[in-house]
């Protein structure tokens, strides 16, 4: 648009240069004729200067020092690149800059705001996605080789002997004992458990009547009444249930957990058959079908639109951790402005690299183009006001001179 009303202008100077000759008598014509020289002088001096920088006017290339830009680009790359690693984009600036980002305003201001139903169906989608195309036999191949490795350097046998030190230091080998001791009397509770100690009563007592004196003389208290393998088993669980619950049991399971810790850390064939049982119940485990039990539970959560919900959550627990505590949010400030200092401080060269890569893939066309495209559009108003200028001055000397 400049550019047409430029060359507008240079042909209105030349029309009004024609009418000066052609009415060289008329008492204005000088007046004109000056108006016009100086006007269309300017105005094609502005031309020849801006065409100059771009491309060779009227292209004649062996007029000197045209086409500017094209001929020293590479410079012109190199001064631009220097300038925005050096000046515009220096590391002292940016270190400047960063010192003054507050991360934890940010965070607390993203972590506010609710989870769009797009965003949040988006991500699921995505994850579903990423997920359904895992491989689960080499994930469970690698895991079954993570774990496997990470067992083999664990000594089960040492974090049990902690274990049971921690549960008798601390009282809580008692509450284990409560523990275990309620389950064994739901356990005595049970019929199954009567009738199995019934037969096992009597299996026993059979065994031990051998003669026939013997078997005859408990046929006949079965027969009284006087051997009721049923009450006798009833009395049995009864005195169980007793022995739970007296200090004895709890003095004797003390006893037991005592012995099992110094097995475990005295005795080498028990810590060998420990570390053993370890790596085999290890190998048993079914890893394909852990994993692909895994997969089915995320991808089941991600479709049923858990998971946007647990990201909520998991956002919203972040957001009031970090405003209860200050201290948290300078950490984050002091590591976000840290990480970035040291990524300006090692990569700050590669600003200038950027730019002169990109600068320089270009072509020679696209190259001019642009930069006319940014800066033409001035350039055209140089040339309109260099006719405007000079018509204004030739009419001034004109006039001065007749006077």
């Amino acid at each position: 648009m400049q550019r047409r009303w430029a060359n507008v202008s240079l042909m209105v100077l030349a029309g009004l240069l024609a009418i000066a000759l052609l009415f060289h008598r008329a008492v204005w014509s000088p007046y004109l004729l000056g108006l016009s020289l100086a006007g269309l002088a300017g105005a094609i001096a502005d031309w020849y200067a801006v065409t100059a920088l771009f491309r060779h006017p009227l292209g004649l290339k062996w007029l000197p020092h045209t086409s500017i830009i094209s001929a020293n680009r590479d410079r012109i790359i190199d001064a631009i690149s220097h300038l925005v690693e050096t000046e515009l984009l220096s590391a002292e600036y940016l270190n400047r800059y960063i010192q003054k980002i507050s991360v934890s305003e940010l965070v607390l201001r993203q972590l506010g705001q609710p989870l769009s139903p797009e965003i949040g169906r988006w991500l699921s989608q995505m994850a579903s996605d990423w997920i359904n195309r895992l491989d689960v036999e080499r994930i469970a191949a690698v895991v079954e080789e993570t774990v496997t490795a990470k067992a083999d350097q664990i000594m089960l046998s040492d974090w049990l002997v902690r274990l049971i030190e921690w549960l008798i230091r601390s009282g809580n080998d008692r509450a284990l004992f409560l523990f275990l001791s309620q389950h064994a009397e739901q356990a005595l509770d049970q019929v199954e458990l009567t009738q199995d100690l019934e037969r096992r009563l009597k299996e026993m007592i059979d065994q031990y009547t051998k003669t026939g004196t013997q078997k005859f003389f408990l046929g006949l208290l079965e027969s009284l009444g006087t051997v009721d393998y049923h009450e006798l088993s009833l009395a049995i669980k009864s005195a169980l249930k007793r022995w739970l619950e007296s200090d004895e049991a709890f003095q004797q399971f003390d006893l037991v957990l005592v012995r099992i810790l110094r097995s475990l850390r005295d005795d080498a064939v028990v810590r060998a058959r420990v570390e053993e049982a370890k790596m085999g119940l290890l190998g048993q485990v079914p890893w394909p079908v852990v994993v692909a039990w895994g997969k089915d539970q995320l991808v089941e959560s991600l479709r049923s639109g858990q998971a946007g919900a647990t990201l909520e959550r998991g956002m919203a627990s972040v957001k009031q951790w970090l405003e209860g505590d200050l201290g948290y949010q300078a950490q984050l400030d002091a590591l976000a402005r840290g990480l970035l200092m040291r990524m300006v401080t090692q990569y700050h060269s590669v600003i200038g690299r950027l730019v002169h890569d990109n600068l320089s893939g270009m072509d020679e066309r696209e190259w001019i183009d642009k930069l006319e495209y940014y800066v033409g559009r001035d350039l055209q108003w140089i040339r309109i006001n260099g006719a405007v200028v000079g018509a204004l001055v030739g009419l001034v000397i004109t006039v001065l001179t007749h006077l």
